[in-house]
């Protein structure tokens, strides 16, 4: 998650230094549409995993890679039409995502170049996630790492050797996901592996099955999406388009950090699941102790650095002269007052999953990102005249934490699932 959210910033970071300011908010702005793609990435990957893992533990390996080689025809139909709606409305979707007369050229061709990729980033994802199925979870680490480097060192040639600006970072992104998805393909087709492609005929029970399997993990990539979208158009009816990028500095820190507390959270769960299993459920209130402790940490250090050192990280992806510089570190330092209760939320949300109480997760996450957060935006522009919106995620992410805690006493009280004692 780390590596991921890394190349993402440092891919800002090349935009900002080597096209404009403006630039990079076109390429914040387009990035809800890579938040779809991600999300129906992970729709489908989750469930697919599951489905094949289950059909190789009962031996049943033939349905397994029919399965496997289902969702990946899926993948590619339904790549080629977004693919093609995109092509056709790239102008009027970056409208959409927020846009104005000043972002628009740029948003609309970073659009219109990404979209031709859209079935590698997809494909590429399912296919990380089903070498793990696949007995080899190192090549999912290696599969990113060619991604990071194909992805940083296409940037650096062809923004600031070659000036192709921010269609040179469009090419950039979307070659890195084409390298990822042919490493993929090359094993999946060497005969090294255990699952391999195979003839099938489309079983929409299986679809049907595999849809709802990915839809907790998808919403989270539809919420950033979601919120990029809301505090665009907030900033350009506000603020003026040319405050955009403040905005932008921020999403780029602020999906590091997400990235983080998310790795926290994921690698508390199976632990969490674990104890429970055992009948332990000491040891998983213990797991959720150490996991809030290391969010706490992280948190603090966080808000250290972005009140004490806000310039050094602004810096990244704005000039010092700029004129934008002071008040992108004013934002700053309000918006990351939410980090450490986001970490909070993020690290409860896994653990009522770890628990199996999926109700509850899906409340706190879902409702943390499409009604606490977007209502805090909107009612404190409304209220301030959009002055105070950089304190709005504060606002949102305190009210998702006390949901959090009412969330947590109700499971505690209650009985674990069927099969499952406290």
């Amino acid at each position: 998650m780390v590596l991921f959210s890394s190349y993402t910033i440092i891919d800002g970071i090349f935009v900002a230094k080597g096209v404009s300011d403006l630039a990079l908010a076109a390429v914040n702005i387009s990035l809800p549409f890579i938040n779809i793609l991600s999300g129906v990435a992970i729709l489908l990957a989750m469930g697919t995993s599951t489905l094949c893992a289950f059909s190789m533990g009962k031996g049943d390996h033939e349905r397994a890679e029919k399965i496997f080689t289902q969702t990946v025809a899926v993948i590619v139909v339904l790549s080629a039409a977004i693919t093609l709606a995109v092509c056709l409305g790239a102008k009027p979707l970056a409208y959409l995502l927020g846009a104005g007369p000043l972002t628009i050229g740029y948003a609309s061709q970073y659009l219109h170049v990404v979209c031709l990729f859209s079935v590698c980033f997809i494909l590429s994802y399912c296919l990380e996630v089903m070498v793990k199925v696949d007995g080899r979870p190192q090549l999912a680490v290696i599969g990113v790492g060619i991604s990071f480097v194909v992805h940083i060192g296409l940037d650096y040639v062809f923004i600031f050797l070659m000036g192709m600006e921010v269609l040179g970072s469009a090419l950039a992104t979307g070659l890195a996901q084409l390298a990822s998805m042919i490493f993929f393909l090359s094993y999946f087709l060497s005969g090294r592996s255990n699952l391999h492609f195979r003839r099938f005929r489309l079983h929409l029970g299986d679809l049907r099955t595999i849809l709802p399997l990915g839809v907790a993990d998808c919403s989270i990539e539809f919420m950033l999406g979601f919120l990029t979208l809301l505090y665009n158009h907030v900033i350009l009816s506000a603020l003026g388009e040319e405050s955009l990028p403040i905005y932008a500095v921020i999403a780029y820190i602020s999906l590091l950090v997400s990235m983080v507390m998310q790795g926290i959270a994921q690698g508390m769960m199976p632990l969490v699941s674990l104890a429970v299993g055992h009948r332990d459920r000491d040891s998983a209130r213990r797991f959720l102790r150490q996991c809030l402790l290391s969010v706490l940490v992280v948190g603090v250090a966080v808000e250290l650095v972005c009140q004490l050192a806000p310039g050094a990280l602004v810096s990244l992806l704005l000039e010092g002269d700029n004129v934008l510089f002071g008040g992108a570190v004013s934002a700053l330092r309000q918006y990351a007052l939410s980090y450490l209760l986001a970490g909070v939320s993020i690290a409860l949300a896994g653990y009522f999953a770890a628990l199996g109480k999926g109700g509850a997760s899906m409340l706190l996450s879902l409702g943390r990102g499409f009604v606490l957060l977007p209502a805090a935006l909107l009612v404190i522009n409304l209220v301030s005249g959009g002055q105070g919106i950089w304190m709005a995620a504060l606002v949102g992410e305190l009210l998702s934490f006390l949901l959090g805690l009412v969330l947590l006493r109700s499971t505690e009280k209650k009985p674990l699932p069927a099969g499952q004692t406290a």
